[in-house]
């Protein structure tokens, strides 16, 4: 996955609220696809859905979500290794310790990409003034 393959980022709020029936998420996905580009998961966001489902529907339809073409796992520690999981820590740190969170921040920015989420103002804590961040609760 290049840098400017990924031009959207789902945290864990966005990847919930996709369990939950928010429309948006699927949406976001299908448009991103249309440009040839990718969706990022972070794997800890990932992780923190799975961990925040009710049952195995929720399970099975984050599964789904993980394995479409359209969408990377994005793995915590990988390139740069140590650097990009000290990163991601001091990023949550700023999210009263929120990994996923602070993983998603660090995806955003080393990719350049938006971020995708029901909880901008959460997202806003950990991302520079000004950066991209969708809103979908709004939808």
């Amino acid at each position: 996955m290049s840098t400017t393959d990924v031009a959207v980022v789902l945290d864990a709020a966005a990847l919930t609220a996709y369990v939950e029936g928010q429309v948006a998420v699927g949406e976001l996905i299908a448009e991103v696809a249309d440009e040839g580009r990718q969706v990022a998961v972070p794997a800890s966001c990932l992780a923190a859905a799975y961990a925040a489902t009710k049952d195995d529907v929720g399970a099975a339809l984050l599964t789904l979500l993980a394995t479409t073409p359209a969408v990377a796992v994005v793995p915590l520690g990988a390139d740069p290794g140590v650097d990009d999981a000290r990163q991601a820590g001091v990023l949550a740190r700023a999210a009263a310790g929120d990994i996923a969170l602070g993983h998603a921040a660090r995806t955003a920015l080393a990719h350049q990409a938006h971020l995708a989420t029901t909880d901008p103002a959460g997202a806003a804590v950990v991302l520079p003034t000004g950066w991209s961040v969708l809103d979908l609760s709004q939808t």
